[in-house]
């Protein structure tokens, strides 16, 4: 099971990875953009779209890192008031919830991204893409999420069992 973890570690890795490349592209083109209308009044219509799709992919690529690294904006004002055995109980409702959610949302994710790519539907604008090829990082993303919050459940688990 380590070893599992240990690859899957390597691969939110790699997504958070190609999250800030996306965020270097967004960067990038946007001077592009800014540089091609201010000296030459001939901004790229391509810009726009391609940033709105790389915001979204940055968003599920990202998460789960996120997720790991304990990054994400926590509230704990009624936590820090509770016993240890409470605390422990909590954050795992919280992680399973959270769980169940993320199951749901790659469930639905999932099939929509299937009825674009059946029925091919396209993104018609500056540039005509397939829009599975925009919507399939959701399940993706989601499907990571779980995962993570699998490996977390586990943890509070262990911490109830062994009294940590």
């Amino acid at each position: 099971m380590k070893a599992f973890w240990q690859a899957f570690d390597r691969v939110i890795d790699f997504m958070a990875f190609l999250a800030g490349c996306l965020m270097a592209f967004i960067t990038l083109s946007i001077c592009y953009s800014v540089i091609m209308r201010y000296f030459f009044q001939r901004p790229p219509i391509w810009v726009v779209q391609t940033c709105e799709y790389a915001l979204l992919w940055i968003v599920f690529l990202g998460t789960a890192w996120v997720l790991r690294e304990k990054g994400h904006v926590a509230v704990d004002v009624l936590y820090s008031k509770l016993k240890e055995n409470a605390k422990i109980w909590l954050t795992l409702c919280t992680f399973m919830g959270a769980m169940l959610a993320c199951s749901i949302v790659s469930v639905i994710g999932f099939y929509h991204t299937w009825e674009c790519f059946k029925k091919n539907i396209m993104d018609v604008r500056a540039i005509t893409i397939p829009k599975y090829i925009v919507f399939v990082i959701i399940p993706i993303g989601m499907v990571t999420l779980v995962l993570q919050f699998l490996r977390m459940v586990s943890e509070q688990i262990y911490k109830l069992r062994n009294g940590v």
